[in-house]
């Protein structure tokens, strides 16, 4: 009765996210088909996801947490921890996960809500960080204000019929923000690719705008490839975001994509305009791609208009890949959407210097560099 009661209870959840009719031009990606090989935000054709459940998948103790939920398909294998509302593990049978998951974090939770739990991982923040002063209790940029204080997220996991595996994080955040965030994610039955639907919806009123800012910690990386807009609105297409700029040598072209080589001591963050709204890391040979379509949905990024940004800190061990997407003033019962995409390779074994903007551009389905 329990199994049955859940099938049910996911069955009206996904249905929910399928069919919910919004009434903004904001919509998005749940009537849109975004094709394995999107390149740019702009979808291709209509269509509409749904969900059958057929069986849960049980919570279990992993990386020192009691209650994850793992997506497995025996090609690759992702990992959430509700309880800190992140994806901690991506990996496939020849790449190892690349997030970052101190030893020190493992099976910890966040005790002080003053204090940014920097456990790594792949998390998503609501707000862009400009606007955090206007209701942060201390009137700065950081650390994060309390209504967004790391904090546990509902989270729900079942199979499809045909062999899809999900699950569902969400969390309710109040006032002043008077949002619900969900992310779905999805990993069909042979596929390699791990897709995240985005959504925050609108419970009452509210003058915050708010952002899909999705940020993925990369441990110890080697090298970060950003594409780059020939008619971006940044000189060389990246901006700088942090009082240093990259060192001498550690910024390099490869045609329309720009690779940053990590450098000892370094600390820096960058932006780029660029649509087609990807990056890609590596480390030892491996690398993770993340990129993300939103659609047509009018509205300016922030930073300036920035749709992707990486902040590197060698000191620290790790580097952070992030898309954004437009801010938009969401009014009660509305919906902002996006799609984000992970997939993971080898690098080549003769590696040119540009290796990991070629792989990039493959895995976005992107033709070779001439």
């Amino acid at each position: 009765m329990k199994v049955m009661a859940f099938l049910l209870a996911m069955a009206v959840a996904s249905a929910a996210w399928a069919k919910k009719a919004p009434d903004t031009a904001v919509a998005a990606t749940q009537t849109v088909a975004i094709p394995a090989a999107a390149t740019t935000t702009a979808p291709a054709e209509a269509a509409t996801w749904t969900s059958t459940p057929v069986a849960p998948i049980r919570p279990a103790a992993r990386l020192g947490w009691n209650a994850t939920y793992a997506l497995e398909n025996g090609i690759a294998s992702a990992v959430i921890v509700p309880s800190i509302g992140r994806l901690v593990s991506f990996s496939s049978g020849d790449v190892p996960n690349l997030f970052r998951i101190d030893d020190w974090c493992r099976g910890k939770l966040p005790e002080n809500p003053n204090e940014f739990f920097n456990a790594g991982g792949d998390w998503i923040w609501p707000v862009a960080q400009s606007r955090w002063p206007s209701f942060s209790e201390n009137g700065h940029d950081w650390p994060p204000p309390a209504v967004m204080a790391d904090a546990p997220w509902d989270c729900s996991a079942w199979e499809d019929a045909d062999g899809t595996k999900c699950a569902m994080l969400t969390r309710k955040y109040g006032a002043p923000l008077n949002i619900i965030v969900s992310r779905l994610f999805r990993l069909e039955a042979d596929s390699a690719e791990l897709v995240v639907r985005q959504r925050i919806e609108r419970t009452e009123a509210s003058d915050i705008p708010v952002v899909l800012w999705n940020v993925s910690q990369i441990a110890k990386p080697d090298a970060v490839a950003l594409p780059v807009a020939a008619d971006s609105r940044f000189e060389g297409g990246l901006c700088t975001l942090t009082s240093n700029g990259p060192a001498p040598g550690s910024l390099s072209d490869c045609g329309d994509v720009r690779l940053y080589t990590i450098t000892p001591g370094g600390e820096v963050k960058l932006g780029g305009d660029s649509p087609r709204a990807w990056l890609a890391a590596s480390r030892n040979g491996n690398a993770i791609f993340e990129c993300a379509a939103a659609g047509n949905i009018p509205g300016t990024p922030p930073d300036g208009g920035c749709v992707i940004e990486m902040y590197s800190n060698e000191g620290l061990g790790y580097t952070e890949i992030e898309t954004l997407g437009p801010e938009i003033a969401l009014r009660p019962g509305t919906i902002l959407e996006n799609t984000l995409r992970f997939r993971l390779a080898r690098l080549p074994a003769a590696a040119s210097p540009c290796a990991l903007a070629d792989t990039g551009r493959a895995l976005a389905g992107e033709p070779a560099a001439p």
